[in-house]
């Protein structure tokens, strides 16, 4: 074939090449990008050469095949806007039920893509105590593959004063362990976190029943705090404050509080037993793609507490030096769900989750 007639052939071939072009480009990058492609390629016209070796003078560019490119642009630019013209009205045009309904589904993958959080207290000891000490090496290697706070403070003396504080921003005016259930209106994460369609559930070991208002040792009541928020009645801590299952369930809720027995919680046995404990149940949630935060409630002989966090997006090997507290462990689960931070939880520094 000679080259005149392949540069023909090249020549006629255009059109077809406007045409895949445009459905190309209009389907990947809206009507806007196909329109701009169209027009770019019209534009152009027919090379000289290639016009007079299919029998079309220079001067006749702005004729036959100019203005059939033109008459083709015209009518692919129709094409592309026909869909666009006849799509359902924009967001800013749909009604408020509409967009409500939009709204609430975005929100709902927002909930599902959140990784769960896991809360476990420990007892009495302070930070002292547990970083670098042979008998936790389970807490320390924790630790060292995800995040140390090394200055997270407790609240108060004695226990619950910190259950309450790490559940709803302050102590509420509680100062022993001998507070009632059932005594509290404040709100609560546990309450957040329902009104704003999360799950929740607080496992407590060795409880002898759901939502146990009394202690039964090993089960401290004080170290359980869903029993002594009253919103949490008649329904939610029934149903909700169970004790520490087993087997594990295959899926957990959005936040876990984990009260571990007097003994496993370090309160009345030996460092090693509790770290045993953590190194037996704190795994699997961390294989369940849970974020898992261990603490204590207290130190011994200060509050200087150990508080490390694993999982999902939180720093591995990494040491924060700034000062926290347990309303700073409060305030990083409220700002994790999208919750309003409750009282000092609002002023505290947010642990990072």
């Amino acid at each position: 074939m000679a080259p005149s007639d392949r540069r023909c052939q090249t020549a006629r071939r255009g059109d077809a090449v406007l045409l895949r072009g445009v459905v190309a480009i209009g389907v990947l990058g809206g009507p806007a990008a196909g329109i701009a492609w169209v027009v770019q390629r019209a534009s152009r016209g027919s090379d000289g050469v290639i016009g007079e070796a299919c029998g079309i003078r220079p001067e006749d560019e702005t004729g036959g095949g100019s203005m059939r490119r033109v008459a083709l642009t015209l009518v692919l630019v129709s094409v592309i806007l026909a869909p666009a013209c006849s799509a359902r009205p924009s967001s800013a045009a749909r009604s408020p039920s509409e967009q409500r309904s939009a709204a609430g589904r975005v929100a709902m993958l927002a909930r599902r893509r959140r990784a769960p959080v896991v809360l476990i207290l420990m007892e009495n000891h302070s930070y002292e105590q547990i970083v670098g000490n042979t008998s936790a090496p389970f807490m320390n290697s924790f630790a060292h593959r995800g995040t140390l706070f090394t200055n997270m403070q407790a609240i108060s003396h004695p226990s619950l004063p910190n259950y309450l504080a790490l559940t709803s921003g302050s102590t509420l005016g509680c100062t022993s362990d001998m507070c009632s259930p059932r005594s509290f209106g404040a709100k609560n994460i546990f309450h957040q976190l329902r009104v704003h369609h999360h799950a929740w559930r607080a496992w407590a070991e060795s409880m002898p029943s759901n939502c146990a208002l009394t202690g039964a040792s090993p089960y401290a009541v004080r170290h359980n705090p869903p029993p002594y928020y009253q919103d949490l009645f008649p329904n939610d801590c029934p149903s909700h404050d169970v004790p520490y299952p087993r087997p594990l369930p295959a899926h957990i809720p959005g936040l876990t509080f984990i009260t571990p027995n007097l003994c496993h919680d370090i309160h009345d046995c030996a460092i090693s037993i509790g770290d045993t404990w953590l190194r037996r149940h704190v795994p699997p949630l961390l294989h369940m793609g849970a974020i898992v935060v261990i603490t204590f409630d207290e130190g011994e002989s200060n509050n200087h507490v150990y508080c490390a966090a694993r999982g999902p997006g939180v720093g591995h090997g990494v040491t924060r030096a700034a000062a926290f507290t347990h309303y700073s462990v409060l305030a990083g689960i409220e700002r994790h769900f999208g919750l309003r931070r409750l009282r000092q939880a609002a002023h505290a520094r947010p642990i990072p989750l």
